[in-house]
């Protein structure tokens, strides 16, 4: 298997102690962990990827995401796989839930990248949202504020099962 690129966004935190947990569950795989504050352009030098995002607002991206749009949306991601996670509060937020995990959907699949990683829509008690395509999120959708207690086992799982679709 190829070496992994993890690149994540965090503003509170979160989303970083996510990247631990992902990094802490790839440690006997070849990887390297990025926060997007420090730019994008490693992106290019893998294969295979997983990005994380918390949602912010109404299903926006995370502002250091989001600062790098316009460079996301400009990279070829043609014979990539990729993985996503989205963090979000499925109470508070419930009618926009992961939904910037949708945005980085949109981007990498609109440039030629495959997704791997979709999970169950099943055990989450949110309104709608638009990174469910069928009955499956585009990635591991998880909930910090109201679930914390099940992300070990859901990033673990998760993580069992990317590493078998990578290179």
């Amino acid at each position: 298997m190829e070496k992994i690129g993890v690149f994540y966004g965090t503003t509170s935190g979160k989303t970083e102690a996510i990247a631990d947990e992902i990094d802490f569950n790839l440690r006997k795989i070849d990887h390297e962990i990025f926060n997007v504050a420090d730019g994008i352009g490693e992106i290019e030098n893998y294969k295979n990827l997983i990005l994380v995002t918390p949602t912010y607002g109404v299903g926006e991206l995370q502002r250091d995401w989001e600062s790098h749009r316009s460079e996301l949306e400009n990279m070829d991601f043609t014979g990539k796989k990729i993985a996503l996670v989205g963090l979000g509060n499925q109470f508070t937020f419930g009618e926009s839930f992961v939904e910037g995990m949708r945005k980085l959907y949109d981007i990498v699949t609109a440039r030629g990248g495959e997704i791997i990683g979709m999970t169950s829509n099943e055990g989450y008690l949110y309104k709608e949202s638009e990174a469910v395509i069928g009955d499956k999120f585009v990635g591991l959708a998880l909930d910090e504020n109201n679930q914390d207690d099940e992300t070990p086992d859901r990033v673990f799982a998760w993580i069992k099962e990317i590493t078998k679709e990578f290179y």
